[in-house]
C-alpha cells in the first residue's frame, strides 16, 4: 500500500481539548489486544497516565494526518531535572506502519525541544520496536519497572544537544 506524505500539527497543553479525542481513539485501536488482556493497558489507567503527562511542564504532542485521516501520536513532557524530555507515547495505526511516518512525528517533536536529551521507555517483549528506537539514536540505559502492575521496561536515552 502507498501511503501518501503525512501532515505533523505540534500541540501544547493548551490545544489538548482538540486532541484528547484522537489520542483515546489511537490508543484504543493500538492497543486493542493489550487492553483486552491486562488491565494496566485499560483506557481508564491510560486516561490516568495521559492526565498526569498532560500536567507536567513543557508537555507537547505532534499529530500526523494522512490524506486527512489521523495515522497516529507522539507526545512528553519535560522531566523534573529540567534537561531530559520523557517521550511517553509514540503511537501509529497499523496501516501506516513501515513508511517513515512514526520517525516523521518524532522529529517534528523533537524538533521543538530544549532539553539535553530524550527519555523513553520500551517493554522489553518488543524488541523489534527497541532496535527501531536503536536504529534513531537511542540508547539502552537500563530498566525500569514504572508502576507495581506494569510490565518490566527498557529504559532508552537519545542526546538532542
Amino acid at each position: 500500500m502507498s501511503v501518501d506524505l503525512p501532515t505533523t500539527t505540534y500541540y501544547t497543553r493548551e490545544r489538548l481539548p482538540e486532541i484528547r479525542g484522537t489520542i483515546l481513539e489511537v490508543y484504543s485501536e493500538v492497543y486493542a489486544a493489550d487492553i483486552a488482556g491486562d488491565p494496566f493497558f485499560s483506557v481508564e489507567r491510560f486516561e490516568e497516565r495521559l492526565d498526569g503527562h498532560t500536567a507536567a511542564p513543557g508537555w507537547a504532542c505532534v499529530v500526523a494526518e494522512v490524506g486527512g485521516s489521523v495515522a497516529g501520536f507522539t507526545y512528553g513532557f519535560t522531566g523534573r531535572d529540567g534537561v531530559t524530555f520523557k517521550l511517553c507515547e509514540n503511537m501509529l495505526r497499523a496501516a501506516y506502519r513501515g513508511h517513515g511516518i512514526s520517525r516523521a512525528m518524532h522529529d517534528e517533536l523533537m524538533s521543538h525541544r530544549r532539553e539535553e536529551r530524550s527519555h523513553l521507555l520500551v517493554r522489553r517483549e518488543r524488541p523489534r520496536l527497541r532496535a527501531l528506537y536503536e536504529r534513531w539514536g537511542y540508547r539502552r540505559a537500563g530498566e525500569l519497572l514504572p508502576f507495581p502492575d506494569a510490565p518490566l521496561y527498557d529504559v532508552m536515552l537519545l542526546p538532542l544537544r
